[in-house]
């Protein structure tokens, strides 16, 4: 479920998502919840040419090899190469403000964060570090996404509207997140 403060409208890209409102540090902008479509990679790859395309635009690989398809405006998060928004390392069910986004800002990822992606694209995001072109093939750099315990109190020291989306997808980032430091590291 994407965050209620946020908006479509286009982009020279067709659809982006945009901020309607500040959002700090490590506020859950998109948790997976069970409306969410996940469609295991074998099946996907079982369907028509015309289907594929269709998901590879809107969809993401995730670590358990099912693609993603937000049912919401989650699924209009454009790539970026210097992005605002990032998962956590582990985790394809949840996406974080990685620095302030200011209202009417777009909310953009680097989809070489995900685990896997579907598209290959000449990038015009303008970012210093702008890669050119993005591929589909190894592109995946776990080293973009943050780890929990990095992002824990940023998380649990503001209100969290997505927090309560509840799923049992979710549980797991849930329990690890409210664990203490302690515990993780023993």
């Amino acid at each position: 479920m994407i965050h209620p403060d946020t908006y479509v409208k286009p982009t020279s890209k067709g659809l982006g998502l945009f901020a309607s409102r500040r959002f700090e540090t490590g506020t859950i902008l998109w948790i997976l919840d069970d409306i969410d479509v996940k469609i295991d990679l074998a099946h996907y790859q079982a369907l028509d040419s015309f289907q594929q395309q269709k998901l590879k635009v809107y969809g993401y690989l995730d670590y358990q090899n099912r693609v993603i398809i937000a049912w919401d405006e989650g699924k209009y998060v454009n790539h970026s190469c210097d992005p605002n928004s990032i998962g956590v390392i582990g985790f394809d069910n949840i996406s974080i403000a990685l620095r302030p986004i200011e209202p009417d800002e777009e909310i953009v990822e680097d989809y070489y964060s995900y685990y896997g992606h579907f598209e290959s694209f000449k990038c015009g995001c303008g970012a210093p570090n702008c890669r050119g072109y993005i591929t589909q093939q190894n592109s995946y750099q776990a080293g973009l996404r943050l780890h929990v315990n990095d992002i824990r109190a940023m998380v649990l020291g503001q209100p969290q509207e997505l927090l309560q989306v509840q799923s049992s997808e979710n549980d797991t980032f849930f329990a690890i997140l409210h664990q203490t430091d302690t515990i993780l590291h023993e």
